[in-house]
């Protein structure tokens, strides 16, 4: 039988990789990463949102309680786990530029087992693509063919399935852009409804198709367990707009999804560490301004559990692949959401702050033969120690860099003492936030361009674990803000923690 032009194209690249790999054979990395995806899930206590397939992944591995993003939003948060930098050092903070435009000779993580040998291939949303300001999307920065040994494989960006939802969007697409064919509309940044359930099976839509890549590249591994690969899977979803088949929306009753229990910004905290939530408006079913009501709520977070749903069974079709081909015993797998997401707390709906809800993530790591698997930790770790982590448990030396710590042992022992706290920022024009997580607070600094502190916020986890008034003004919590600010080092701190 003739074989595909895929299993071709990777066949031979396999083999002029396996005949310059020297070592002995190393560890395989699948790489899973989730968009916009809280750690509002069933393996970190969230029972009513099913998620069996990551239940069963964190079972089998160590599952980080305290783990945050260097910054909420895709693009500065993908750069700096990619590059193993932090925002500030790359010079990424926003959507609209790339970190290859900002530093020369990076060598991103994908690539760095590149240069050792391995097959690294991407399916689906790994790197973000760069939206500059007023001008079309460039979706072509998604695949930086520098990190990936054959071209990473990405479905068209398609927003909507039914008919009403593509109309919406080409009328919003042709206002923008009248001057562009009508037929492009799914190469932009076109919004239409927020919500849509389309009765379909799960490879029609763009998740559905990464994992089918996905298990396709992991057949073709299965037939030469000798040459290591690291393989990047990226779920756009539940990033909105929130489009996921029929059937996953009917695992969920709509007047039993609870509404947000602080549904109010944080008291004596500045209104520039919120937003207006223009990621929920932008929509054309959304209210453009005033209280969404808590029938729209719970429309929009029943769609968010659907989305969370639906990667859960396409990550679940990546697993099981892997276990067929018997690859599992050795592989490292690790799971990880780009940032947080507010679903009405704190008066807030999407990302791009500096609370917990936004900077805390999911993060999963299964690697064989450790001895915390099958337990969580309650260590503070980062994104940006996933990258010297993964070089580290491959057995290679990990590059000067790189501004994470390896966390490998915690995987040894997940209840060991560890960092003391966790770094995170968001600017809000000429201000920059520094944000830090500790075992017992949250702290936040926001830094004028001349240099003087605006304002500080903090927050008592101890007894206010939903962050909702902040106490940084109140005297009985004067040396902690004085410590805590010492620790921070404007958002240099991490540097002594290394």
């Amino acid at each position: 039988m003739k074989r595909s032009i895929f299993t071709a194209t990777l066949v031979s690249s396999l083999l002029t990789i396996g005949a310059s790999l020297n070592a002995a054979v190393r560890p395989n990395i699948l790489f899973i990463a989730i968009d916009d995806m809280r750690p509002e899930i069933g393996c970190y206590g969230a029972s009513h949102v099913k998620t069996p397939h990551m239940n069963k992944l964190a079972a089998e591995g160590v599952l980080f309680q305290r783990a945050y993003c260097q910054q909420a939003i895709c693009g500065p948060s993908r750069a700096s786990i990619l590059t193993g930098m932090r925002p500030d050092t790359i010079g990424v903070h926003g959507n609209h530029s790339h970190y290859r435009d900002k530093k020369k000779n990076l060598l991103t993580l994908p690539q760095f087992f590149k240069t050792k040998g391995y097959y690294a291939a991407a399916c689906g949303k790994i790197n973000h693509g760069v939206f500059p300001k007023g001008k079309a999307p460039k979706w072509d920065t998604m695949g930086d063919p520098e990190s990936w040994s054959v071209p990473a494989f990405r479905p068209g960006p398609r927003y909507y399935y039914t008919e009403t939802g593509i109309k919406a969007a080409q009328k919003v697409f042709k206002k923008r852009f009248p001057q562009r064919p009508l037929d492009e509309w799914d190469q932009y940044l076109s919004f239409g409804p927020l919500t849509e359930a389309p009765d379909v099976e799960d490879h029609v839509l763009y998740d559905g198709q990464v994992a089918d890549r996905a298990v396709k590249y992991l057949r073709e591994f299965g037939k030469d367990k000798d040459q290591p690969f690291f393989l990047a899977v990226g779920m756009i979803k539940p990033h909105s707009p929130y489009i996921a088949p029929k059937k996953y929306w009917g695992l969920y009753q709509r007047d039993q999804i609870n509404l947000a229990p602080n549904p109010d910004f944080p008291k004596n905290a500045p209104s520039y560490a919120g937003h207006s939530s223009g990621e929920k408006r932008r929509y054309t079913d959304q209210k453009k301004r005033g209280a969404f009501t808590p029938e729209d709520q719970r429309k929009t977070k029943h769609a968010y559990y659907a989305c969370i749903s639906y990667i859960d069974a396409q990550i679940g079709k990546v697993l099981q692949e892997l276990e067929n081909q018997g690859l599992k015993n050795n592989t490292i797998v690790i799971l990880w959401s780009d940032h947080g997401y507010h679903l009405g707390e704190q008066n807030l709906w999407g990302k791009t702050t500096n609370y917990e809800l936004d900077t805390r993530v999911a993060l999963i790591c299964r690697a064989p033969g450790k001895k915390g698997n099958g337990q969580p930790s309650p260590a503070l770790v980062e994104l940006v120690d996933m990258y010297p982590t993964l070089v580290s448990l491959a057995g290679f030396d990990v590059p000067n860099v790189c501004e994470g710590k390896d966390f490998s042992p915690v995987l040894e022992e997940p209840t060991r003492a560890w960092k003391p706290a966790a770094f995170s920022q968001y600017p809000r024009g000429k201000l920059k936030g520094y944000a830090m997580a500790t075992h017992h607070f949250r702290y936040i600094e926001w830094i004028a361009a001349d240099g003087s502190i605006a304002s500080r916020e903090l927050y008592d986890h101890r007894n206010d674990p939903m962050e909702t008034v902040n106490v940084a003004n109140q005297a009985p919590y004067a040396e902690d803000v004085a410590r805590l600010s010492k620790l921070l080092d404007r958002g240099q701190g991490w540097k002594k923690m290394q």
